[in-house]
Formats: C-alpha cells, structure tokens, sequence
C-alpha cells in the first residue's frame, strides 16, 4: 500500500515538472535511444541462445554416437573373447586342456625378494 502511494505520489511529482518543448524532444530522443539499445542487447541475447543451443543439440548428437559406438565395440570384445572362442584359437594355436592342475604355495616374502 505504502509502494503505491511512494508510486502516485512520484507521477504526480512527474506530471507537475515544466519541461520546454526543447527538453521533451531530447527526453523523448533519449529515451528512443535507450529503447533501441535494449532492443538490440535483446536480439543479440537471444541470437548467442539459439547459436548455443545448436551446438548443445550438436554436442548431444555426438555423445549419442559415440556411446552406440562404444556399445558396439564392448559388444565386439565380448563375442572375441567368449570362452568357446578363446578355446578354439587356442587350440588351433597348439593348446591342449591342461590334464592336471598343481597349485604352487608362495609366501608373500618370497613373492616381495622377486621383485626386487
């Protein structure tokens, strides 16, 4: 309530000013120039958005393209290196199944001495 009177108040404050025509002409010119100004840091503004937002929908194409991509390549790994695959090469390299297995106890000293 305060605000609107504050606001009355000032336009009536406004209204009461004497201005010459000289002075009008130049608040009008003024406040033209202001408009116009506004109007282009507008245009501008929303020029960079819609430059932004093409290369953002450009920038999301690429990452799906590249996560298919991916895809298909963890897809490849997986069809190369399944275990009837693996067993295959390696018996067309010369591999044999091992007929029996011995475990080999190392202790942990031992394993430290052979690194260095």
């Amino acid at each position: 309530m305060k605000a609107a009177r504050r606001l009355i108040s000032w336009l009536r404050a406004l209204a009461a000013i004497q201005l010459s025509d000289r002075q009008a002409g130049l608040m009008a010119l003024l406040s033209s120039a202001l408009l116009i100004a506004l109007i282009i840091v507008w245009l501008s503004l929303t020029t960079r958005t819609a430059l932004l937002n093409q290369q953002m929908d450009a920038l999301e194409q690429q990452l799906i393209e590249l996560v298919s991509e991916t895809n298909r390549t963890w897809a490849q790994i997986s069809m190369v290196t399944a275990q009837p695959v693996m067993e295959n090469r390696a018996r067309r390299l010369g591999f044999q199944p091992a007929e029996s297995v011995e475990y080999l106890i190392v202790s942990s000293d031992e394993v430290e001495e052979a690194r260095r």
